[in-house]
């Protein structure tokens, strides 16, 4: 007897030994953090993001859908170094690692973005503008820090922001549905949205349909003073519909429409009245129609891969701002305020066209190289109607029967400023990387885009406030603003970069990169107005950036910890440079540097149990002495970069409670913080001003049972976050800057369905 048990023990003992060994060799997946794969490196395979020799950020859609978020600022709070401004609905600047020098200018057809914005293979980006798309049906937003150049062109300056959509399946049916009802504290009021997908086999294993709908009511929060109403209540329609086919096993077509209307108003408030009001005789109001075709084919061949992806897009905008203030300061200066209607409507086609070739070999030597071009179109149209304005004008400065139209040659009477502009713009792009493997450890990796672009540009500015000089008594028609100019760059962007594979759970990294920016065409400034002579055009900025990182899993990958350090100079430093008369210009001015740390870390806690932290420091300040014609605009080395906080961070933390039946109860929390930055580099700029840090806590419960999930939401519940942006008061007479407010504390509810 004791024999049997002494040889039982002795079995346990080996079995339990067993056990920990297997455990340790190949631990339960759900005891470990979820792989991700990307394709950020746009090779023919998605490839597991610790193993992507980059600082890469991947974001599922739902880590954002049960808190009932889904637009870019909530895409920006939760990767390191990345930060936002907003106005309103698709008025937005986009930055990264503290490569910004300007905030939102919507009047600038010129100024070209830093961070390029993608929706799968398409470039989307729009300087001041980036549409908000909630109708993507994303499988995942891949957030690339750091200068993009070779692979995705100069618009990836500073980083870029891919969204990847979901693709049709040719073999199965099903599709979800979801509604989601809220409401906002403070000015605000009741939100809602519905939101609809389906997925169709039309011909199984061959061909596949995916139809996605939002339709949504945001609720204003801000309050005009002179009419109780709310300035930015939002309405949104958006649809789309892509299809794939799977014409052979080696050819598959996809092509896709998105349709997007957001009709939906401005979020500025006055700093000198209540919080969250305005006072505007003019309604606040954008708009942004957009259509989004593509067509992406996918062709194998023997050792490469052929993609090509074919783009065109159609945009059309409207901005309109309530005036008088400035209006009053600068035409009718000491009288009683006058109304002054400041539209900016926005029409923008462009085509994109990518050939891309990717090997697909299972050798050390792995290459991707591509052909890109691009033409662009956008009228632009500027007015300014003032009611009333005529009448006045001819007994303020003694001009009998003064017209707008018929002395100022504006678009119409009653109306001080009427302006076009036209730009097209055409580019071309050579691109190639290729990667060698030494010793199944160390990955070499260079690559190039050779580019060259030019743009012909036609501007008109009339009425009083754009003729230069505009009409008197003695010189009864004014002199049109006329601009017929042209810009052109070439070069290359090169990258290098080495990875060490330590094991399979430890890299380090290192990499050099050029990232390189357009130039452009300035708006004249009227001399006789501003006392100053503007330059026509502007030249590209370029910039030399270095990145050290390490990527590392631990404890069966319980625990990832990803560090990246950057050094970046940016040189030839494109400045706006804000003038008193209310016109502005860009110059060439001045070296900046950026240097920071990121973290990116998440721990598995326990079985359906996990905490993320992600934080970043960034340092950007001007290296030289930005000198411009004006004092007051210039800035001494060591003077902060604008719009660039010092530190941001976040953290994530989600618990899953299993219940009988597979039903399982979800607790969700986030909380981020944006330390303060400021609007310009000088004190003593005109446009100097403070945006304070801000932090924001969101919570979210959840009950899934079978096909069905019911959320409870609460957002910005500390009401942390309030002021986003800030215009200073340029005249004196409007209360206050213009402070551009965050949606206040919102509670809802969500419900969805899947079949």
């Amino acid at each position: 007897m004791g024999n049997k048990l002494m040889g039982l023990s002795a079995l346990a003992m080996v079995s339990a030994s067993a056990i920990v060994e297997a455990q340790t060799q190949a631990p339960d997946r759900a005891d470990q953090i979820e792989r991700v794969e990307v394709t950020a490196s746009r090779s023919a395979r998605a490839e597991e993001i610790q193993q992507v020799p980059m600082a890469l950020t991947a974001i599922k859609p739902e880590s954002l859908a049960k808190f009932g978020l889904s637009g870019l600022a909530d895409i920006a709070r939760i990767a390191p170094s990345v930060d936002m401004q907003e106005q309103g609905p698709g008025v937005n600047n986009i930055t990264m690692r503290g490569l910004v020098v300007r905030g939102i200018t919507p009047s600038e057809i010129a100024d070209a973005s830093l961070v390029a914005v993608y929706v799968d293979d398409m470039p989307v980006t729009l300087k001041s503008g980036n549409p908000d798309l909630k109708v993507l049906d994303l499988e995942r937003i891949e957030v690339l820090r750091g200068p993009q150049g070779t692979l995705y062109g100069a618009g990836a300056m500073a980083g870029t922001i891919r969204q990847i959509t979901q693709k049709p399946d040719p073999d199965s049916l099903f599709g979800s549905f979801e509604a989601v009802g809220s409401r906002t504290s403070g000015n605000g009021g009741a939100n809602g949205n519905l939101r609809g997908m389906v997925n169709v086999p039309v011909k199984e294993g061959v061909l596949g349909l995916r139809v996605t709908g939002y339709t949504g009511e945001d609720s204003g929060y801000v309050k005009n003073i002179l009419n109780g109403k709310r300035t930015n209540d939002t309405h949104t329609d958006q649809g789309r519909v892509a299809m794939r086919l799977q014409a052979s096993p080696d050819l598959t077509v996809d092509a896709s429409i998105t349709a997007s209307s957001m009709d939906g108003g401005l979020n500025g408030a006055f700093s000198g009245l209540a919080p969250f009001t305005t006072s505007a005789m003019t309604e606040q109001k954008t708009k942004d129609d957009m259509q989004l075709y593509n067509l992406a084919v996918n062709y194998k061949l023997a050792g490469a891969e052929l993609v090509s992806s074919t783009t065109f897009v159609h945009r059309k905008t409207l901005y309109r701002k309530s005036d008088e203030y400035n209006t009053t300061a600068f035409i009718f200066p000491g009288q009683s305020l006058i109304q002054a209607d400041y539209t900016i409507a926005n029409k923008l086609q462009d085509f994109a066209q990518e050939f891309r070739l990717n090997s697909t070999d299972a050798g050390p030597l792995k290459w991707t190289a591509g052909l890109f071009l691009e033409a662009g179109k956008r009228d632009f149209w500027e007015d300014e109607p003032t009611p009333g304005m005529d009448a006045r004008y001819a007994d303020a400065y003694g001009f009998p029967g003064y017209s707008s139209l018929t002395n100022d040659l504006a678009f119409g009477k009653d109306d001080q400023f009427s302006g076009t502009q036209q730009s097209r713009s055409r580019q071309a792009a050579l691109f190639a990387e290729a990667t060698y493997t030494l010793w199944d450890k160390l990955d070499l990796t260079a690559g190039v885009r050779l580019f060259t672009e030019s743009e012909d540009f036609k501007l008109r500015f009339t009425g009083y406030y754009g003729n230069t000089p505009a009409a008197t008594v003695d010189a009864p028609v004014g002199t049109p603003n006329i601009v017929n100019s042209k810009a052109s760059a070439r070069g290359g962007n090169p990258r290098f970069a080495a990875a060490y594979h330590l094991d399979p759970e430890h890299l380090l990294y290192a990499q050099a990169g050029k990232g390189f920016r357009y130039g452009g065409n300035n708006q004249p400034v009227p001399a006789t107005l501003c006392g100053i002579q503007a330059p026509a055009s502007f030249g590209p900025d370029q910039l030399w950036s270095y990145e050290l990182g390490s990527k590392n899993t631990f404890l069966n990958q319980r625990v990832s910890l990803n560090l990246a350090a950057f050094l970046i100079d940016w040189e030839k430093v494109q400045v706006a440079n804000y003038l008193p008369c209310s016109y502005y210009y860009t110059q060439n001015a001045g070296k900046i540097r950026s240097q920071g740390l990121e973290i990116e870390s998440m721990v598995k806690l326990a079985r359906r149990m996990s905490l993320g932290f992600n934080a970043a420091y960034t340092d950007a300040k001007a290296r030289t002495d930005i000198v411009t014609p004006l004092a007051a605009q210039s800035a001494p080395a060591g003077t902060r970069t604008p719009y660039a906080p010092r530190i941001t961070a976040s953290l994530s933390f989600n618990y899953t409670v299993p219940l009988a039946d597979n039903d399982e109860v979800g607790i969700a929390a986030t909380y981020s913080y944006r330390g303060n930055s400021y609007t310009d580099f000088a004190p003593t700029g005109s446009n100097y001003a403070e945006i304070p840090s801000s932090s924001m806590l969101n919570a979210a419960l959840s009950y899934k049972s079978g096909k069905y999930e019911f959320g409870l939401f609460g957002t910005n519940l500390g009401n942390r976050t309030k002021v986003v942006d800030v215009t200073r008061d340029p005249n004196g007479l409007q209360p206050g800057d213009t402070l551009y407010m965050a949606r206040p504390r919102t509670i809802g509810v969500r419900v969805k369905a899947r079949f």
